[in-house]
Order: structure tokens, then sequence, then C-alpha cells
């Protein structure tokens, strides 16, 4: 009882627990500040508003993309010709390369940004070179995602005429296939990291952007769910789905160069 008496005096209005209560009052008011004062119903209208403007129907195709490639991809192409074992193996190299994708083209775009802050935007020179540099990085797009798409189409030929073997790790066979996935995974990072900060370009205004990167998960969601629709080769043969993947891919691509920063 003693030593309870003797810490009572200390329990006063400034202890820890209050100070941290405090501070967290005092910052609250900065994420209030943040939030749409409009009720959800004109939020609603103006994120669907946004879904049909000239910006957004010419992207939604390469949009669609981000989603649609990877159920080809990892499911109906990797669980064909990959073992089991090297399945597992190809999809750790199918991540590090978006790592090391994201990393290389957001450093790339980023820098170019940092470069360009404060100067016009239509007139300066900075700005166009902005631009040059959304070119290069969509020419690199098309560049590595094709690559694995011809690689792609050429292990399917080789599989109508032979049929479907599943490689091992340990076979030389297992290089190109693997090499088609190094560079998918590489493409993927790096073309969702180009629209990340294509929609950052287009919509300074905090809603906007909100609605535009809204629209852009909606559509990518799309794509998933239409490419897992599509794996079963019961349904669409493998080949078929590569050509309308690459179709796909090329037209959203072609598009989306209409839409520049």
């Amino acid at each position: 009882n003693q030593n309870v008496s003797d810490d009572l005096p200390f329990m006063n209005d400034t202890t820890p627990l209050q100070i941290t209560t405090t501070e967290q009052e005092g910052t609250s008011g900065g994420l209030d500040e943040d939030l749409s004062e409009e009720s959800w119903y004109k939020e609603a209208i103006q994120t669907l508003r946004i879904f049909f403007t000239k910006p957004m129907l010419l992207l939604s195709i390469l949009f669609f993309y981000t989603g649609f490639n990877q159920p080809y991809q990892q499911a109906t192409f990797g669980n064909r010709f990959f073992t089991k074992r090297t399945i597992g193996i190809e999809l750790i190299i199918f991540h590090l390369m978006e790592i090391i994708g994201a990393m290389s083209c957001g450093w790339a775009l980023d820098r170019q940004s940092n470069q360009a802050e404060g100067a016009p935007k239509i007139t300066s020179p900075l700005h166009n070179n902005r631009r040059r540099k959304a070119i290069e990085c969509l020419v690199l797009f098309i560049i590595i995602n094709a690559t694995g798409n011809i690689l792609a189409f050429c292990q399917e030929q080789d599989a109508l005429l032979h049929g479907v073997n599943a490689f091992d790790i340990s076979e030389l066979k297992a290089l190109k296939p693997s090499l088609a996935f190094a560079c998918w995974g590489f493409a993927d990072a790096q073309i969702q990291v180009y629209c990340y900060w294509l929609l950052g370009h287009l919509y300074d205004d905090g809603g906007d952007h909100s609605r535009a990167v809204g629209f852009y998960k909606c559509i990518q969601s799309l794509g998933f769910s239409v490419g897992f629709y599509a794996i079963p080769t019961s349904r669409v043969n493998a080949l078929t789905q590569l050509e309308i993947s690459s179709f796909v891919f090329v037209s959203g691509t072609v598009l989306s160069l209409f839409q520049l920063p």
C-alpha cells in the first residue's frame, strides 16, 4: 500500500498515455481535411463520369491487359510446360523480375518527374522530355513483353506438333519457357508502374486522381476475371488465349500512345 501511495502523485494530467492521445487528436485534423465533403451519391456520379472521359477510354484496354495477361502466363502456360517442382521456382523468377522491373521503371520515371517539377506543363523542354521518357518506357515494354509472347508462341507451336511436355528446372529445354516467364514478370511490373505514374500526371486534383485509380483497378480486376474464366483449355485453347492476349497487349499499348503526359 505504501508503494501505491508513493506512485499516486506522479499520475498527473501529462501521463504518457494521455500525451499520446492528445497527439493523435491533434493530427487527426489533417486526415479530416483530405476527406471529401460530397455525399456518397455525388461521389458515385463523379466516379462514373470519369469512366467515360477521353483519357480513361484511351487507356482502358491497357488497364484491362494488366489483369488479363497473368491468367494465361502463370496458369495456362506455366502449369502445362513446367513440372510441379519447377513451377514454384518459375513463380519466384516471375516475381523477382517484377521487383526489378518496378524498381528500374519507377526510378527512371520518378527521376524525370523530379527534374520537370515546377516547369510549365506544355511548352517546357522538360515537359517534352517527360513525354519522351514515357514513350521510351512504352517501347521497352513492347520489346520485353513481345519477346515473352514470341517465346510462348514457339513453345505452343512445338506443343501442337509434339505434344505438351512439362520441363524440369534441371533440363536445358526449360530455358526458353523460363525466359518467357522472366520477360513477362519484368514487363508486368513495368507497365503497372507506368500506369500509376501516368495517372499521377494526368490528374492533379486528389479527388479526380482517386477516381482514376479506382477506374484503373476496376478495369484491371475485370481483366483478371475474364482471363481466369478463359484459362480452361477445354473452353479456350491455349494458343487462342495467347493470341487474344497479344491482341489486347498491342491494341492497348498503341492507344496509350495517344494519351501521354
